[in-house]
């Protein structure tokens, strides 16, 4: 059994370097950032260009490498983490739901603990079917939010006003 799910952990890290290479890769076509270019702002070594995807999707470059890429591709640790382990789609990490779920969670975390800290007793976490109502409930609000802008957009808002 134990070896079984080790497995499975391997082959989810396979999968999830593999959406990140992706990822990588097209938010450096989008801004027009070859290999070559970032050998030259030394952000991997030069003699690391050849071979660069393929060690890229290895997960064979090294912590500061990877780091210095995200950095100057401007991606987003969160937002990538959600499109890579929840949408299981790299071409998710530009789609407006990953973008709203990364700001909910950032957000989320930023005030979480605030409110915690103003209640009496030890905190402990809540379970997972509670943490679901939580998510439809904050998924609910923020598709009627998009419907009243959308009403508001098309024109309908006027009519709302004085119907």
């Amino acid at each position: 059994m134990g070896l079984a799910s080790n497995e499975d952990h391997q082959a989810d890290i396979a999968r999830t370097l593999g959406l990140y290479a992706v990822l990588i890769r097209e938010q450096m076509r989008r801004q027009g950032l070859s290999v070559k270019r970032l050998g030259q702002e030394g952000l991997i070594r030069k003699n690391h260009q050849n071979g660069f995807y393929a060690r890229l999707e290895a997960g064979k470059i090294s912590l500061e490498e990877f780091q210095k890429l995200n950095e100057r591709l401007q991606i987003d640790p969160i937002r990538a983490a959600l499109a890579m382990v929840c949408f299981e789609n790299a071409d998710s990490y530009d789609d407006p739901c990953c973008r709203t779920s990364a700001q909910v969670a950032m957000a989320m975390a930023n005030h979480l603990p605030e409110e915690i800290a103003a209640c009496d007793g030890e905190f402990e976490g809540i379970r997972e079917q509670l943490c679901v109502t939580i998510a439809r409930r904050t998924s609910s609000a923020i598709a009627n939010h998009h419907r009243l802008i959308e009403s508001k957009l098309n024109g309908d808002g006027f009519a709302h006003a004085y119907g």
